[in-house]
C-alpha cells in the first residue's frame, strides 16, 4: 500500500467517525451564539431607548402646548423630572424649551425667526437670536406672527456591551403650536 492510499484511508475513517462531534460543535458554535445574543440585546436596547425617548419628548411637547398660564423655572425643572420618569433610563439627559415666532418672509427659506424665550436644564446653552439660524431646517414654515414651541431632548446613550454601537447622543426635536393660547409665556422673561 502506498503512503497516499494509507493517508486517504485514515482521513476517510476519521471523517466517518461521529464520536465526540457534539462537544466539538458546541465548542465552536457556543461563543458565536453568545455573541449574537448579546449583540441582539444591545441593538434592541438602543432601539427601545431611542423609541421611548422620542415618545417622552412628544408627551412633554403636548403638555407644553396645552399650557395657558406662563410657565416657571420650577415647572420646567419638573417637566425634566417627568421626562426622566417617562424615559425610565440610567443615561444622563437634558432638555431645552424655546418659543419662536416668525417676524417676516415666513413662507420662504429667508424667513426671520425671533426667539421669545429659551430655557435649558442642567446648565446647558439656551437658544438666542444668533443661534436659532441653525434650526431653520427643523422649524416648519408658519404664518407671520405665529408662535411655535421647540422642544429638544438629549440623552447620552452608552451601550452595556461593545457590540457595534458606539456611545452616542440621542437628539429629538419636536415643534408644536400652542393649542389654547396664542403663545407659551415664561414667567420672568424679559418680554
Amino acid at each position: 500500500m502506498t503512503l497516499f492510499a494509507t493517508l486517504r484511508r485514515r482521513l476517510a475513517t476519521f471523517a466517518e467517525d461521529a464520536r465526540g462531534s457534539l462537544s466539538v460543535e458546541a465548542a465552536l458554535i457556543l461563543p458565536l451564539l453568545c455573541w449574537f445574543y448579546v449583540s441582539a440585546f444591545v441593538w434592541f436596547d438602543a432601539y427601545k431607548t431611542q423609541n421611548v425617548n422620542l415618545k417622552a419628548t412628544y408627551t412633554l411637547a403636548d403638555m407644553l402646548s396645552r399650557e395657558t398660564d406662563p410657565v416657571t423655572e420650577t415647572y420646567l425643572k419638573g417637566l425634566k423630572t417627568v421626562y426622566g420618569y417617562l424615559s425610565n433610563t440610567r443615561h444622563p439627559s437634558w432638555m431645552r424649551v424655546t418659543t419662536v415666532n416668525c417676524m417676516s418672509n415666513c413662507d420662504s427659506d429667508s424667513r426671520h425667526l425671533h426667539v421669545d424665550w429659551s430655557y435649558a436644564t442642567d446648565g446647558n446653552a439656551v437658544l438666542d437670536h444668533a443661534t436659532i439660524s441653525g434650526y431653520y431646517d427643523k422649524i416648519p414654515f408658519m404664518a407671520q406672527g405665529d408662535t411655535v414651541i421647540l422642544l429638544e431632548t438629549y440623552m447620552d446613550y452608552k451601550p452595556l456591551f461593545n457590540a457595534g454601537i458606539p456611545a452616542t447622543t440621542f437628539e429629538n426635536y419636536v415643534v408644536t403650536r400652542p393649542r389654547f393660547a396664542p403663545q407659551l409665556l415664561y414667567a420672568g422673561a424679559g418680554s
